[in-house]
């Protein structure tokens, strides 16, 4: 059974040290791992990692759901660099911030993609020229085992990055027709004539794995644990559904039936899985995609689990109403078990945790109860929705098998939440909390009170208790703002970096609380 802990949710590409190039970087994980402990928290849950297209800064639609994204690789540590370089690198990324210590949240930072993404590709450029030039019989012989022991995705992958490239890329299936069939001779030729950036693709990934083993490796001696995040599906536009057209049905796009807030649905872009080729094969893709990242995390957070029980896509129709695969409930339930069966089996030793967020039926929630997969309870969103008044459950009252937190990479942060909402939602939460007369409602959520709503969250019977690290701390800056298009979406940055952070007295002193608290409430040993 998985320790019962307390953990941190936070994106790599939010992560922020004195020395970076505006986005955060594999081998900045140590830094933040040293941070989570110094407060009790031993869980770093991260969202997806993969590569996304240039102007796509969602991770949740990439481009290949195996490949490491090259630009969170740390630069600083390859061959073939040098320091000229990256000193002109970081002063072309103007990474620096003026927030003040005792209050960051006072000014926001974020991630610039097309600027970054010009800077550290030419970094990995060089770093490639330098191994193909003079790389050590070692390095080669490691390279070549890389790609042998991954060859069932890497291969694919790099291939298709070539292509992209060649084709200033367009959507593989503007591609020739025999490339976008994957035709063997013209697979064949395409290997051969591009040849060089097939390996430099396949070189990036040696270097993100080897650097990502190396946090891995820190973490366990550390004791701690890092998660990540099983994203659906690949992007439409990406190597998996290129490699493997048979698996999806491209005639449609997975979706969200109409509700409250979108009249019509959502229509996410996402090709819609095959399922009945799928299960033919034994959910292969499914299973493969497993075990390659039980190599890289501890946990694994599956995202949208209610789309493995049941599918909503629509059709090309701008009127297509939309419709659920499997259409039945019997056969939904044995679609999503077989699923999470497999899923299950081809990572015995990581904690599976189901992101069971929004419209789902209960009967999906006792199915994954009765697998042994936790689900989320967000307290905000925890309520007796049948009873006068709606009041909030208490975290007391929660199954012990599942995630506690007050919100996800979608949802606005705690302190913005307490601020907006109605002040009888506050009052009705400060009471489900136990916490009348230690915490006003219709006071700010600041210090004293935050660590009292942190507390009666992880007193609770859940075993696991991971939050956002703005919420931890009292910031407000969000991630990411559902049905919007944004620059703000999926660029938070630590408003300080870790070492600055770290120097804080006023963030010290919210890491002994929180330190504190952790032990309090058994999530740590004292």
């Amino acid at each position: 059974m998985f320790p019962r802990s307390a953990g941190i949710l936070i994106p790599l590409f939010s992560l922020r040290t004195e020395d970076d190039l505006g986005r955060g970087e594999i081998m900045q994980m140590a830094s933040m791992i040293d941070f989570a402990l110094a407060m009790g928290h031993r869980v770093i849950q991260l969202l997806p990692i993969e590569e996304t297209a240039p102007g796509e800064a969602s991770p949740y639609s990439a481009l290949s759901v195996f490949a490491i994204d090259p630009l969170y690789i740390s630069a600083g540590e390859l061959p073939g660099v040098g320091r000229l370089a990256l000193r002109r690198a970081r002063k072309s990324s103007n990474g620096s911030s003026n927030a003040h210590p005792d209050d960051p949240s006072s000014s926001a930072r974020f991630v610039r993609h097309a600027a970054y993404a010009g800077i550290k590709r030419e970094l990995l450029d060089r770093a490639f020229e330098a191994f193909s030039s003079r790389a050590r019989r070692a390095e080669r012989q490691a390279f070549d085992d890389f790609v042998h022991r991954n060859s069932y995705w890497v291969e694919d992958y790099a291939l298709f990055r070539a292509l992209k490239d060649h084709f200033e890329f367009r959507d593989w299936e503007q591609w020739p027709r025999d490339l976008a069939q994957r035709e063997p001779g013209a697979i064949s030729t395409a290997r051969r004539e591009l040849g060089a950036n097939v390996r430099k693709y396949l070189y990036f990934q040696f270097v993100a794995h080897s650097q990502w083993e190396a946090m891995r490796e820190y973490a366990g001696r550390r004791g701690a644990f890092i998660g990540g995040d099983l994203a659906f599906s690949p992007a439409r536009d990406s190597a998996e559904v290129w490699a493997h057209q048979e698996m999806f049905d491209l005639s449609r796009t997975v979706g969200t039936p109409p509700d409250q807030f979108n009249p019509k649905g959502q229509r996410w872009g996402l090709p819609m899985p095959n399922w009945e080729a799928m299960r033919a094969e034994g959910f292969e893709l499914w299973r493969s995609r497993v075990r390659h990242v039980r190599g890289l995390y501890d946990l694994l957070r599956v995202d949208h689990v209610v789309g493995m029980y049941r599918t909503f896509s629509f059709g090309s129709e701008p009127d297509d109403p939309g419709t659920f695969f499997p259409p039945a409930e019997e056969e939904q339930r044995a679609q999503g078990e077989a699923v999470i069966r497999a899923i299950i089996e081809e990572a015995p030793d990581a904690l599976i945790i189901a992101e069971d967020l929004g419209t789902v039926p209960p009967w999906v929630r006792q199915s994954l109860a009765a697998l042994g997969v936790p689900g989320y309870k967000v307290m905000m969103w925890e309520r007796e929705w049948d009873k006068p008044g709606e009041p909030f459950i208490s975290p007391q009252d929660y199954p012990e098998l599942s995630l506690a937190t007050t919100g996800t990479h979608d949802t606005d942060t705690l302190a913005v939440w307490w601020r907006e909402c109605p002040l009888e939602e506050r009052t009705k939460l400060v009471h489900a909390l136990n916490l009348d007369g230690r915490v006003n409602p219709e006071a700010p959520l600041k210090d004293a009170a935050l660590c009292a709503v942190i507390e009666a969250l992880y007193a609770g019977r859940s075993f696991l208790a991971i939050l956002p690290i703005q919420d931890l701390f009292g910031w407000e800056s969000r991630i990411n703002r559902p049905g919007t298009i944004s620059d703000s979406n999926w660029t938070y940055r630590l408003p300080l970096s870790i070492e600055r952070m770290s120097e804080s007295e006023a963030i010290r002193g919210r890491q002994r609380r929180l330190l504190e608290i952790a032990k309090r409430t058994g999530r740590l040993a004292p």
